[in-house]
């Protein structure tokens, strides 16, 4: 029996306050969250760097960006035309529904801000989950009237369609999805010039290759070197061009990629997200490392190679895990090949823990070449 009964809630508050790649991973949640209660107004607090994608959501009616003030107490900005005059009249009203749609560690005060959100029943996942949420995040279960402990080790659409079940409605593991307008379209072949139709190439023929070299962290990051070498490996086996995708600070990686032969066209820094979805959206294959492109192009239809740091045989639940953020294809497992060390390189274990690239440096240029062009082979040319 559910604790809530969704086809009778009346207004619901989803707070995500994480990173681009995570909001993008809880599309299908919010896909599911619509189909349970049609006949609710469901606002969407997400913070302002992932406000672009937010903006074209369409399962919320609203989308509001929640940001501290100085001096204390929060300060919103309403993204969606309407959004904050909606969730100002849903707040007064006091919410009936409350979720928190985020596993781990809560590091931008989600669970705070849904706790003061007036809310009848705030729900999402305990502070036990992992150890480090346990540290960080200690006391925070006070302020769920439904605390989750699923199962461990399970991918974040997963771990969250649980959020759903425990609420009553049926899951969605289904694909990821992004709502990009014509404008983005647009302006992405504008940028690959590409002209006005969409070809998975630069206008010639030739496939393309979306390739982003940043990540959050850089024990993330394959070194700049060794994924020239691959992305080269791979781009002359296709007859295909380069595209590199990122903010304007990974603009050291690309320049190596850019010293590719042939025409490169960097990206970086020049695309917010959407138009960056819609530039992976052209490419026939991507290259990324376990950052948020990985998930635009996995929410794009384009198969994906990811470079991880995580080992093989790692924790399956440590937040490098692919096995919680691994690009979700919604049962298409062929469409995504995650990379990964053999094993840790001492002093790690569990995972990769080094301040710069480490474990993730032991992956095999020529070997990640072989399994990215089985990828393209599998999967270049079939899109859907």
């Amino acid at each position: 029996m559910s604790v809530c009964d969704l086809s009778a809630v009346r207004s619901i508050l989803v707070v995500k306050l994480d990173e681009a790649g995570d909001f993008v991973m809880a599309t299908p949640f919010l896909r599911a969250l619509r189909a349970a209660a049609p006949q609710a107004r469901i606002l969407l607090a997400v913070r302002e760097a992932v406000a672009d994608l937010a903006l074209t959501c369409r399962w919320v009616d609203g989308v509001v960006a929640p940001r501290p003030k100085e001096g204390g107490g929060i300060d919103f900005r309403g993204i969606t035309p309407g959004g904050l005059a909606l969730f100002a009249e849903c707040y007064r009203a006091g919410f009936d529904l409350a979720l928190v749609p985020r596993y781990d560690f809560d590091r931008h005060g989600a669970t705070t801000l849904a706790a003061n959100s007036r809310a009848k029943l705030v729900a999402g996942f305990s502070e036990r989950v992992t150890p480090w949420k346990a540290d960080g995040n200690q006391g925070f279960d006070r302020a769920y009237g439904l605390a989750l402990t699923p199962p461990p080790g399970r991918h974040e659409v997963e771990q969250n369609a649980a959020l759903l079940e425990a609420l009553g409605a049926e899951a969605d593991l289904g694909p990821l999805e992004l709502t990009l307008t014509a404008e983005d379209r647009a302006e992405a072949r504008r940028l690959l010039g590409a002209g006005d139709g969409p070809g998975h190439g630069l206008g010639d023929g030739r496939p393309l290759i979306a390739v982003a070299p940043g990540a959050a962290s850089p024990r993330r990051a394959y070194p700049a070197d060794r994924l020239a070498a691959v992305v080269s490996a791979v781009a002359g086996a296709l007859g295909a061009r380069v595209a590199v995708l990122g903010t304007a600070a990974e603009r050291p990686a690309a320049a190596v990629l850019a010293a590719l032969p042939g025409r490169t066209i960097d990206l970086t820094g020049a695309t917010p997200l959407r138009v960056a979805a819609a530039a992976m959206a052209e490419a026939a294959l991507a290259v990324a490392m376990d950052s948020a492109p990985a998930h635009l192009a996995a929410a794009a239809g384009v198969p994906v190679a990811v470079f991880s740091c995580h080992p093989i045989g790692g924790d399956p639940n440590h937040y490098h895990a692919p096995e919680r953020f691994r690009p979700w294809t919604g049962g298409r497992e062929e469409r995504a090949l995650v990379l990964r060390p053999e094993a840790a390189v001492p002093p790690c274990t569990v995972s990769c823990l080094a301040a710069e690239a480490h474990c993730i440096a032991a992956i095999d240029p020529a070997d990640a070449a072989r399994r990215i062009l089985a990828l393209a082979a599998a999967t270049i040319g079939e899109r859907g």
